[in-house]
Formats: structure tokens, sequence, C-alpha cells
């Protein structure tokens, strides 16, 4: 008799009540953000982090398409408390980074790495901010990064790779959709991004 495979149930998806303090605390409808899980700290429980967005769309040309454009971006931050389900915005200190939509995130240990995405002045620059979330004292830093980079683009995606390489792919520079990786290791400095060159099947261009 030939084996079956196995079954898994599809997951079951269930509205959760939120809570915060004040107005300002709750994130709002938005589009484009990214939401970065982070893991819990010796004070901190395990929490999502929000950052970025469009808080409306538009239609009219420019933006993501000819036809919708953004509006009402932002560069807010604000932390989901997983185990007691409360927003709460956070204030951080430092220079934060421009107002963004469609940018990428990925955490590196008490830290989320910030990268690209498009503004109310188009793309934004070819750079790199961290917020710092170490010991509950948010800071933001941009991050000194030698050479060629990705250069500026929006809806790529990026991830934290074997905990140490920052590998981001994809994308659109504004004239066309990409199919370039790039990856930056973060435990060497100084930091330098590299494009990948992988044998096999190139991905088609996407975003």
């Amino acid at each position: 008799m030939g084996s079956k495979p196995w079954l898994y149930p599809a997951p079951a998806y269930r509205n959760l009540e939120s809570f915060w303090d004040t107005d300002d605390d709750a994130p709002g409808p938005r589009c484009g953000h990214t939401l970065t899980a982070v893991a819990a700290t010796k004070t901190q429980g395990p929490r999502l982090i929000l950052f970025g967005g469009a808080t409306a769309i538009e239609s009219g040309s420019g933006g993501l398409s000819p036809f919708l454009g953004l509006a009402g971006v932002t560069n807010c931050i604000h932390s989901y408390d997983v185990l007691t389900r409360k927003w709460t915005r956070l204030r951080p200190a430092g220079e934060p980074p421009s107002p963004r939509a469609a940018h990428a995130a990925a955490a590196v240990g008490s830290m989320v790495v910030f990268q690209g995405g498009i503004g109310p002045a188009g793309h934004s620059t070819d750079d790199l901010y961290v917020l710092d979330l170490t010991n509950d004292k948010f800071k933001w830093h941009r991050v000194v990064v030698q050479g060629q980079g990705p250069g500026p683009r929006y809806g790529h995606v990026m991830d934290l790779v074997a905990q140490r390489y920052l590998v981001t792919v994809s994308g659109n520079d504004g004239k066309r959709v990409l199919s370039d990786a790039w990856v930056l290791d973060t435990a060497q400095k100084p930091y330098v991004w590299q494009r990948l060159n992988p044998e096999g099947d190139r991905p088609s261009a996407r975003m």
C-alpha cells in the first residue's frame, strides 16, 4: 500500500480585541506598512513593531500605479504587546526615517532594520535605519554602509538569514520591476552590501 500524504488543517483566523490608552496609541487603518515580530526581553513580552505606511489611498497618477496613489504617508512607530494585546505609540530618540510606505523591515536581535520604500517626495534614498529596542530605551540610528547598495526601491522584501545576513530581494526602482538580490553581513564592519549571483533558475521580476 502506498503511503498517504499528511494532511494539515488550514489556519483559522479570528479577530482579536486590542486595547490602547489614547487615540494616539492606536495605529488606525493603513496600508504599505511593515509589522515585524520582536522576541521577548527581560522586561518586555513578545511584540510586533509597526512602522510607516499610508493612512489613505487616492486616485490619480504616480504612487504605486497610474491609478492609485498613497496619501497620509507616515513614519510613526507603534508597538503591539502580544500577551496583553495592547497598542502603544513609541517616540524613539534620534532622527527617524522619512515618512514612507512599501518599505522592507527585518528583526536583528533586539533591533528592527528598515530599508527603502516610497514617500511623499518619491523613492526613499538608499538608506538603512535601525530602531534599537535594547533595554527599552528606544532610539533611531542611521547605518553607514560603504560602497554600492541595492539602490532606492519599494515593494521589495528583506529578512535576516542565519541570524547574521540581511538579504533583500526584488522590488521596483520606479522604472522597472527588479529581480536582483543583495546581502549585508551584520557581523562585519564596515557594513557593505554585496550583490548575489546565485546559480539556477532566477525568479521572474516581482514586487
